[in-house]
């Protein structure tokens, strides 16, 4: 069974970069226990793409190799223990199940950063113009204490506008490192500060969308929009889902018309996905797409009626993520 399992033809370095704040230990804790407790793939890989800020690539990998600890570990055999530095996650699985040590090496905002990230809060309880930080440690941490701030509402309003221009700031300033680059490379810092900014622009905009004006929350969105193309443009499941939540929020705000369009984009973007899968199962990322098109083209319908190049573009995304739902999934 060790055989199979790494037969995978991975890198030779099996190594992930993880989001902020997140270990090791932590995703290897997290996988084990999901698969005692049967949950679906799906919810899996938002997880594992959110929350640890994983490529789809590097989520299939560390499935993998968490499993690979486990076969390792129940040889009994301590030559099979895996290389802690080229394969962590099997490695830390492997001790997990054998109920060896662990140390968990997550990294939390230092003393400095969270006293910078304090003093930015302090300035906007004064009611001082937003400021903002390139620091993204310090501009999550901001996030963090605004999202979670229970004081009066007019104090937390500004709590969370100052938030909001901390993440954009800290966003441009990952953009600006790219240079020419059209998006981050995935799996690079600037990759996984996208994901934990994009994640961190999407609470403080929750926050806005209890407001009474709702052009707020669409000014946050945007600024999801924003961080995710220019970072993570290269993963059609996270623009798909950037661009659809833009649009419904337009709907929601009284502009239909406006809403289509949005959808009118995911349409241009996205159809040609579905020439790739006329005959084989899309992968996770791709279904995770190929759903956004389908909202797209029913978002469309609903706002200004079916056609039938509407109903074929529809029928076409169904039938592909039929496909998926009884096909395995590969990688």
């Amino acid at each position: 069974m060790t055989g199979i399992l790494d037969a995978v033809q991975w890198t030779d370095d099996l190594t992930v970069r993880l989001a902020r704040g997140t270990s090791t230990f932590a995703l290897v804790s997290y996988l084990r226990a999901a698969d005692k407790s049967g949950t679906p793939r799906r919810e899996v890989l938002a997880v594992l793409t959110e929350r640890f800020a994983l490529p789809f690539d590097d989520a299939r990998l560390a499935l993998d190799r968490v499993a690979g600890g486990v076969v390792r570990a129940a040889t009994g055999n301590p030559a099979n223990e895996p290389d802690p530095a080229k394969d962590p996650l099997a490695w830390t699985s492997y001790r997990i199940e054998l109920g060896l040590p662990i140390e968990d090496d997550a990294v939390e905002p230092s003393a400095e950063e969270r006293a910078s990230a304090e003093a930015l809060l302090d300035r906007a309880r004064r009611g001082e113009p937003t400021q903002g930080t390139e620091d993204v440690a310090v501009a999550l941490e901001v996030a963090r204490l605004a999202v979670a701030s229970q004081e009066p509402d007019q104090t937390r309003f500004h709590l969370l506008l100052e938030a909001a221009t901390s993440i954009s700031v800290a966003a441009e300033a990952c953009i600006a490192r790219l240079g020419q680059r059209p998006c981050a490379p995935e799996g690079s810092q600037e990759w996984v500060d996208g994901v934990a900014l994009a994640a961190a622009a999407r609470q403080v905009t929750a926050k806005f969308a209890a407001q009474p004006d709702p052009e707020l929350e669409e000014r946050g969105l945007g600024l999801v929009g924003r961080i995710v193309t220019r970072l993570l443009g290269q993963c059609a499941a996270f623009v798909g889902r950037a661009m659809i939540e833009s649009a419904r929020c337009i709907r929601r705000n009284g502009d239909p018309d406006r809403a289509a369009r949005f959808a009118e984009d995911v349409l241009a973007d996205f159809a040609p996905l579905l020439d790739q899968f006329e005959e084989d199962a899309p992968l996770d990322e791709d279904v995770i797409a190929l759903e956004h098109l389908l909202a797209a083209a029913e978002l469309i319908i609903d706002v200004r009626g079916s056609t039938t190049e509407l109903e074929g573009l529809r029928d076409r995304t169904k039938q592909a993520l039929a496909r998926a739902a009884t096909e395995p999934t590969s990688g």
